[in-house]
């Protein structure tokens, strides 16, 4: 016995555009994708750096912690990059890795005085 099932038309859909994203570098979701959420409530989440601070929050709490932080130029360097690529796990890589610039820049401060 064989049996064919067809797919979901939505799901071929979100599969396609997450392909997409490898030749676009930037992730267009399908329009009323059942299978990826509401895409617009994230967008306008996204739109600003306070939502965009409340993202991670909500997403990466021990990421969170540092993030706060970090001077507002690093944030907004963090937000323009997520808005870019959809990399959360590269923005996280980048919390801890301005997270020591900083104090990097602050011991040298300190020891030129």
């Amino acid at each position: 016995m064989s049996s064919a099932h067809a797919l979901d038309p939505g799901y071929i859909k979100a599969v396609k555009a997450d392909a997409d994203e490898f030749t676009t570098h930037k992730f267009q979701a399908p329009p009323e994708s059942s299978w990826l959420g509401d895409a617009s409530t994230v967008s306008a989440q996204l739109a600003d750096l306070q939502g965009f601070s409340d993202y991670i929050r909500d997403k990466s709490p021990g990421s969170y912690i540092f993030f706060k932080k970090l001077s507002d130029d690093y944030k907004k360097r963090l937000h323009e990059d997520y808005l870019s690529t959809g990399d959360l796990d590269r923005v996280k890589q980048d919390i801890f890795k301005y997270t020591r610039e900083m104090k990097l820049n602050a011991q040298s401060s300190q020891n030129n005085h």
